[in-house]
């Protein structure tokens, strides 16, 4: 009979190990596609801002769709191992027996630096864009183009002479 209860609850732990997994893959592929535009930033190069732009724009919804498809295993194994279907990964590592709470401790691990890396490389990015962005405005200053545009909460641009903000803070 407890054959019968582990095969139960294998399936949905076993989803969840490759939910896991398809996360943590599709975070070291956007944090790949950070690295390479930070590359491209630091070496002066603004020729591909936008072909980065449109490969990170593909790789955040890969994690948006990798990470749906994650917390529906969570749920489903969490909800068959006796737990509330919102429990964190961290609270279905502690119920589960071994060797999945080994793995989903592995996994949950893996995902926070994961996530960690790739915010730090979002700041660092963001800065060399900003950056390059108020470099170009000094030099359009410098041939007489006084005005700057930034974009508003909308993301509409809003020309504006007093300040060379990339986004405005209400945005």
């Amino acid at each position: 009979m407890s054959e019968d209860v582990g095969t139960a609850t294998d399936g949905p732990l076993e989803a969840l190990a490759a939910a896991i997994a398809a996360q943590t893959d599709a975070l070291g592929h956007l944090r790949f596609k950070f690295e390479v535009q930070q590359m491209m930033l630091a070496g002066g190069g603004n020729t591909w801002v936008n072909e980065t732009t449109r490969e990170l724009e593909a790789a955040i919804g890969a994690v948006q769709e990798s990470d749906a498809a994650f917390r529906a295993a969570l749920s489903n194994a969490a909800s068959l191992l006796g737990l509330s279907p919102e429990s964190t990964l961290r609270e279905v590592a502690s119920a589960a027996s071994e060797p999945w709470n080994y793995i989903f401790r592995q996994g949950r691990e893996e995902l926070k630096r994961s996530v960690e890396r790739v915010s730090v490389l979002c700041g660092e990015n963001r800065k060399l864009l900003a950056r390059g962005y108020l470099a170009t405005s000094a030099a359009l200053s410098l041939l007489g183009v006084a005005a700057t545009t930034s974009y508003d909460a909308t993301g509409a641009p809003v020309s504006s002479a007093r300040s060379a903000n990339i986004l405005n803070t209400k945005a």
